[in-house]
Order: structure tokens, then sequence, then C-alpha cells
């Protein structure tokens, strides 16, 4: 099935400000660096949660680019320690007032197999938001062990699902 089309923000959908996220995707993409937003934003945008968490922004970028373009918009925001089986290059939290986006520049994941890669493949539009493509997340989310997230997007591209099943996750 494919990413959803561009589109408005879906009505009952609880998420916090656009603002800060839509100015970064912008900068990214005027400077042709591939972005998207993944997590609980991707699930909203399919219409499977009612819910986003927070923004999460996955960057194929150097560490060090993505820095300086946070320092020209005078957004505060800090590198946070790897943890867990996160391989990023580099995972930075943007302190964007009443809320955090967390961009995952080299966003990757270690696995039995190794290092998995999870690339800033675009899928749909959304609010504005250019979205990953549903089919990365269902693998990063089986690779953190969030069975049901990645349960929801195997549904969604199998066209087994049904709008917001469960707006807990």
């Amino acid at each position: 099935m494919d990413p959803a089309p561009d589109s408005a923000p879906t009505p009952g959908v609880t998420m916090p400000p656009l603002a800060s996220i839509l100015r970064i995707q912008k900068a990214l993409e005027e400077q042709g660096i591939d972005n998207v937003v993944g997590g609980s934003g991707l699930l909203a945008s399919l219409g499977l949660v009612a819910e986003v968490h927070d923004w999460d922004l996955v960057v194929d970028a150097e560490p060090a680019v993505v820095e300086q373009l946070l320092e020209e918009l005078e957004l505060p925001h800090r590198r946070k320690a790897r943890s867990g089986i996160f391989r990023t290059d580099a995972a930075i939290e943007v302190d964007a007032g009443d809320h955090s986006i967390d961009v995952l520049v080299g966003f990757a994941l270690d696995s039995a197999e190794g290092i998995i890669r999870i690339p800033a493949r675009a899928g749909g539009r959304w609010s504005g938001l250019q979205n990953a493509h549903p089919e990365d997340w269902e693998q990063a989310y089986r690779l953190l062990g969030r069975e049901a997230q990645a349960l929801l997007l195997a549904d969604h591209l199998a066209g087994r699902w049904s709008p917001r099943q469960d707006s807990n996750l």
C-alpha cells in the first residue's frame, strides 16, 4: 500500500506544535538533505494512532552539518549519549519550548545480523511534514522490541488495518 498522501492534520489527533519541526525540515530540504518524520508522527499520519508523543526526525547527513543547521536556526539542542541498541551516528535533542524533537542522524540499530541502517526514505506528506516510508519504521519498531507498533504498520502495509486501532501506543 502506498504511504499516506499529502494531507491536513487528522481531526482528533493530538500532537506537539508543528512550527519547529517544519522549520527544521524546510531548512534540511533547502540544503538537499534527506529527512523524514517517523515514530508516532508516522503512525498518526496513517491514521493508526490518535496521539503523537514527540517528533522523531531521521536525517541522512553528517552530524556536524545538522548541528550547524540547528545553530543557524537558533534552536537550542544537545547531543544525547548512545544507549541500548541505538547505533545512530548522532542523536540530537532539540528544545522546541513546550516539547522536544529527537533528530536521529544516520539512524541505525544493532541486531543479531549486525548494524541495521534505517534510511531517511520518503513516504507520504502529512500536515506539511515529509514522513518516513512505513516499511522502514516497521523494521525499526521490530528491532526496538515495539511489536505493537510494528504490527500496526505491517497491517497497514498489507491492507489489513483500520484507522486508529489503538491510540495508547
